[in-house]
Order: C-alpha cells, then sequence, then structure tokens
C-alpha cells in the first residue's frame, strides 16, 4: 500500500547545516531543542540520509538556508501544491 499517489503530493522542507547552527545560536527556544538532543551528530546524519531517501524517491526537498524571508518559503510550497488545490 502506497501513501502517496505521486510524488508530487509530498514536500519535505529542511534546514541546511549552517541554518540549523544559526538558528541554535540566535533564537533561545532553537537552542533550548538542541540542548535536548543527545547525539546531534547522529541525528544530522539521519536527517541527510531521510533527506537523501526522498529525493530519491522523487519527493521534493525544499532546504531552508536563511536566504529566503518567510513569505517566500510559503510561496514556493504553495506554489507546489497548486494543481492539487
Amino acid at each position: 500500500m502506497r501513501a502517496l499517489d505521486s510524488p508530487r503530493r509530498m514536500i519535505v522542507v529542511v534546514p541546511t547545516e549552517e541554518f540549523r547552527r544559526h538558528q541554535a545560536a540566535t533564537l533561545p527556544r532553537a537552542g533550548s531543542i538542541s540542548a535536548e538532543v543527545s547525539d546531534p551528530v547522529r541525528d544530522r546524519l539521519l536527517a541527510l540520509d531521510a533527506a537523501a531517501k526522498v529525493r530519491a524517491r522523487g519527493i521534493r526537498v525544499l532546504e531552508i538556508d536563511g536566504s529566503r524571508n518567510t513569505e517566500e518559503v510559503a510561496g514556493l510550497v504553495a506554489d507546489h501544491f497548486g494543481p492539487y488545490l
């Protein structure tokens, strides 16, 4: 049983490592989340592996690096799902 009938019906949004570090250093709530991670290197490797696996299945991965504002990211996601709305 497949969860999706098309890879276009999904998008995965992930931060780049640099952006994740920046967020953890500058946002108190982001830093507190990272503080609870017992093995951040393992978690980053799992995130990279997950992104690679969904890419291999034709699912779009949108990397967040801080170069786009919230509205621009929301616009990209809305455009991605536009054919289904």
